[in-house]
C-alpha cells in the first residue's frame, strides 16, 4: 500500500497514516512519502511493535512501515511538551532540553545536530524529537551518544 503525504499540514499525515495502519495485514507494508522525515511517528511506531525504515529519496523522506506479529494498534494521542525537566535521558525531548538548558544547544550541534543551528528547526523538529530519535536520524554512533549524553547530563548538576 502506498500513501503520498506531500504538501499536507500535521496532523493530517498522522491520520492517514494511522488509518491506512488498520488496514494492514501482518507482513504487509505501507509506504508514506512526504516531504518531512516523519520524526515524530518514528518512535511511537517502533513502540507499537511495526518495523521501520526511513529513507531520504531526492529531497523527499519515504517511510516503509510493516506489520508484525507483534503490532499493536496505535492511537493518536498529541502530547503537549511541558517545560520541565526533571533528568536528561534518550527519552528527552529534544525542543524541551533547549528550553531547560540553552547552552545544551552548543553540545548537539557539536555532535553533529547541525540543523539545530537553525531557529525554525529548533522551533519545529525540536518539539517533536527524542534525543534518541534525532541520533537515528543522524546515523551517530552508540560510543558518540553516550559521550554526548554525558556532557549533557553535566548540564543537570549545574
Amino acid at each position: 500500500m502506498m500513501l503520498d503525504v506531500r504538501g499536507l499540514k500535521p496532523p493530517q499525515p498522522a491520520v492517514m497514516i494511522v488509518e491506512a495502519l488498520g488496514k494492514l495485514q501482518v507482513g504487509e507494508t505501507l509506504e508514506v512519502i512526504g516531504d518531512k522525515p516523519f520524526v515524530d511517528m518514528l518512535g511511537r511506531l517502533e513502540e507499537a511493535g511495526y518495523r521501520v525504515e526511513l529513507k531520504e529519496v531526492g529531497g523527499a523522506f519515504v517511510l516503509r512501515i510493516m506489520k508484525t506479529e507483534d503490532s499493536r494498534e496505535l492511537t493518536m494521542e498529541v502530547k503537549e511538551c511541558d517545560d520541565k525537566l526533571d533528568e536528561i535521558t534518550e527519552e528527552t525531548n529534544v525542543g524541551k532540553l533547549l528550553k531547560a538548558y540553552p547552552e545544551s544547544l552548543k553540545i548537539l550541534v557539536k555532535y553533529g545536530f547541525s540543523p539545530l543551528e537553525n531557529p525554525e528547526m529548533r522551533k519545529t523538529l525540536a518539539r517533536t524529537i527524542t534525543l534518541k530519535q534525532a541520533k537515528e536520524l543522524i546515523g551517530m554512533s552508540d560510543e558518540k551518544f553516550k559521550e554526548m549524553m554525558q556532557e549533557l547530563k553535566a548540564l543537570e548538576k549545574g
